[in-house]
């Protein structure tokens, strides 16, 4: 009988904590800028990519585009407003030929706040992100999703966190880029800090 009420109670405790992460996903807009020109397919694809891998860590990503040239005339757009703090920016440019402080095998880099531990902007690097998609012979636009992802994880996580496994993991090999499924997903752990 004990064994019988021991498991009806695991049970519920099961379909409780299943009500709660559905509550607790949380809006998160990405404002994106797309400098590089990827075109529309591709960007399309990364914005999927990266709102699958995000949704797993039980947020809602709302991506907003910004930077298209504007008219003088054109009325104030959502991107000329100041960030919420359920707001991050990713830019998606060319990695500067000149940087002495940056990793030449980088595929993005985010500024993290040292005193708050969070941060607001994410860049990543398209020209090294389609270079290792086609030296792997994976999507582009998958690529730049996971990378997109990985960055955004830095801001919620904070400065200098790299996990064991998964999306935030600190070296991405060739070998590990042409993987799929759980190689590219947040730990319960990471989903838990970032809620925190």
């Amino acid at each position: 009988m004990r064994a019988i009420v021991a498991s009806g109670a695991v049970i519920i405790v099961m379909a409780l904590a299943a009500g709660v992460t559905a509550e607790r996903h949380v809006d998160l807009t990405v404002r994106l800028y797309n400098t590089a020109d990827i075109p529309a397919p591709e960007l399309v694809g990364a914005r999927r990519t990266a709102a699958s891998i995000l949704s797993d860590a039980e947020l809602n990503v709302i991506f907003r585009h910004c930077g298209r040239p504007k008219r003088p005339a054109d009325p104030a757009t959502p991107c000329d407003t100041p960030l919420q703090l359920s707001e991050v920016v990713v830019r998606i440019i060319a990695a500067p030929e000149f940087n002495t402080s940056l990793d030449p095998e980088a595929y993005g880099v985010t500024y993290v706040v040292k005193e708050t531990n969070r941060g607001w902007l994410a860049t990543v690097f398209s020209d090294r992100i389609e270079a290792a998609a086609t030296r792997v012979g994976i999507d582009a636009g998958t690529l730049l999703g996971r990378v997109m992802a990985h960055e955004v994880g830095h801001l919620l996580l904070g400065r200098g966190y790299h996990g064991e496994a998964g999306i935030m993991r600190a070296e991405w090999s060739d070998e590990r880029l042409g993987r799929s499924g759980d190689a590219w997903r947040f730990s319960k752990l990471e989903v838990a800090k970032i809620h925190h």
